[in-house]
Formats: structure tokens, C-alpha cells, sequence
């Protein structure tokens, strides 16, 4: 903020509210497609959930609406701002008859290919339309639910599992649990220790010098592109 007297920015620079080690610490659970369905109702919360599974490739966005409600900031009331500030220097005073007020503040931004796109505004746009038929109105969803099981029927089922661990003369032997996987790099603490190509089904990854290590994260890649991810504390 003291930038912007120099600068001109209308906002403050960006930064995360969850630390990446927080946010990834207990791995991949699900490895089978997903598909998030949306609507121009999806508001606020919603939107920046639906942000992030667009924005982290998690799955495909389907949508019954032309973008989500497009609100991806906090509200916060006119009493929070009182309180933030002494009484005595406060440039915020009771409004007449108890009257309130309240306001956006700290604006969401996207990540990823979309990085620095506000979410105010402009909300998700999803990667598939469903218009919503009289079939869906009168029966429960059935077109939007059938339209869903044709995106996840399209995408593949994989599976990363890290199903043992044992230690030998300073080495860890790794054995996995794969499927539609072509490739793991295996991270000890956090470094990259070794990358090999495995078949599908049960896979065993022997990676030398990690007498000390206390934890292991196995990156799975298909045709050079991240797929699945699975962690585990030693």
C-alpha cells in the first residue's frame, strides 16, 4: 500500500491467506474424475471454490449458467471498521437512526492460467454449458445429472497409492499403486530425489540415501502432464 502513492495502484499487491505446505499437507484422497456443477447462483464462497477446482485443473466445470454470481470478495460491516480504530481519531462515526453499512474488501484473484484475473465481477466461466431442459425442472435434474456422467464417464480413472514403505541400508523402497500413470518423481522433504517410469498396477521405486527422511510425496505424470499426487509421513 505505501507503493501506491508512488505508483498509482488502485489495490494492494496479492497474497495468499493459505501457506502451500498447509494447503497440500495431506495429499491427494480422490484420484477418479470429478466434474463441478455451477450456476449464476454459485455466489461469493462458491465462486472461489469454483475458482480454485478450474484453476488447479481438478476437473471439468459444467455449467448452468454463463458464469458463476461473480462475487469473490469479504464483506465486512461498517461496525468492523469502527472497531478497528480509537474512538477519539476514527474517521468512521454512527450512521443516523441505526442505520448500517457494509462493503466488499480484499478481492479474490485467480491463479494459474487465469492469474491476476479478478473474481469480482467476473466470476467462473465454465468449460461446458448445460441449458437447463423442461425434463430438468420438472424431474429432478435428470439432463444436467446425465450430461455430468458423460464428462466423467470421457475422463480416465487413476490411482496413485503409496501402499508400503520400507527402509533398507540407508534406502527407501517405495511400493506403489498405480493406474493410468506413466511416470513418478519422488520427492523426500520436499527435494526431488529420483524420477523412473512405472506399468500400471504395483510398482516398486527404490530411492538410495534417505536414511533421514521424514516424509515422501510421489508425483504422477501422464504423457509429461501432472495427474496425481500422493504424500506420506515417514
Amino acid at each position: 500500500m505505501e507503493q501506491s502513492v508512488e505508483t498509482g495502484a488502485t489495490f494492494s499487491a496479492a497474497l495468499p491467506l493459505t501457506p502451500e505446505d498447509l494447503a497440500n499437507r495431506i495429499g491427494q484422497q480422490y484420484f477418479g474424475p470429478v466434474v463441478l456443477i455451477t450456476n449464476a447462483r454459485c455466489y461469493s464462497a462458491t465462486d472461489m471454490f469454483a475458482a480454485g477446482f478450474q484453476d488447479h485443473a481438478i476437473g471439468t466445470v459444467l455449467g448452468t449458467d454463463d458464469n458463476t454470481g461473480a462475487g469473490g470478495a469479504n464483506v465486512w460491516e461498517q461496525g468492523q471498521f469502527m472497531e478497528d480504530f480509537p474512538v477519539a481519531s476514527s474517521p468512521y462515526l454512527p450512521l443516523p437512526n441505526g442505520a448500517g453499512m457494509r462493503v466488499a474488501i480484499r478481492r479474490s484473484l485467480r491463479v494459474g492460467e487465469r492469474a491476476g484475473t479478478p473474481l469480482e465481477d467476473l466470476g467462473v466461466v465454465p468449460d461446458e454449458r448445460h441449458r437447463m431442459t423442461r425434463r430438468d425442472l420438472l424431474e429432478g435434474n435428470v439432463d444436467l445429472m446425465a450430461r455430468a456422467g458423460e464428462l466423467l464417464r470421457s475422463q480416465p480413472v487413476r490411482e496413485l497409492t503409496i501402499a508400503d514403505v520400507t527402509r533398507a541400508d540407508g534406502s527407501l523402497r517405495l511400493s506403489l499403486k498405480t493406474a493410468n500413470v506413466d511416470r513418478v518423481d519422488v520427492y523426500l522433504d520436499r527435494r526431488p530425489r529420483t524420477s523412473v517410469d512405472i506399468p500400471d498396477g504395483r510398482a516398486d521405486v527404490t530411492v538410495p540415501g534417505a536414511g533421514a527422511a521424514t516424509s515422501v510425496r510421489v508425483d504422477g505424470f501422464a504423457l509429461g502432464e501432472l495427474v496425481a499426487s500422493s504424500s506420506r509421513r515417514l
